[in-house]
């Protein structure tokens, strides 16, 4: 994998993790990185305390709009999905560039 998109993905990881942690009370999270021909993809799940998107700007507090940065300079994606006491589902998809 590109060293670009690795930094990417894991910064996005740490970001994530990171809010779990300090924000949800997740007790749980779950991260799964998968790889198919041309796209990778991170999903970070956890069981937190959970907020709606669209009264942080539409998923845009700090940390979120750090990682929506990065993945976007790739032409990525992120995806958020979350609701008070329901937890929250984090997916960044980016194009799967091979090392040059």
């Amino acid at each position: 994998m590109h060293p670009e998109i690795e930094e990417t993905l894991l910064r996005t990881a740490q970001e994530a993790l990171a809010n779990a942690a300090k924000h949800a009370g997740a007790s749980r999270v779950g991260l799964t990185l998968s790889y198919m021909d041309d796209v990778t993809t991170l999903d970070v799940r956890d069981d937190g305390a959970g907020f709606d998107p669209a009264r942080v700007g539409g998923g845009g507090g700090f940390g979120l709009t750090s990682m929506r940065r990065r993945v976007d300079r790739l032409a990525g994606t992120l995806e958020i999905e979350s609701a008070p006491g329901a937890g929250t589902a984090i997916s960044a998809s980016v194009p799967a560039v091979a090392r040059g």
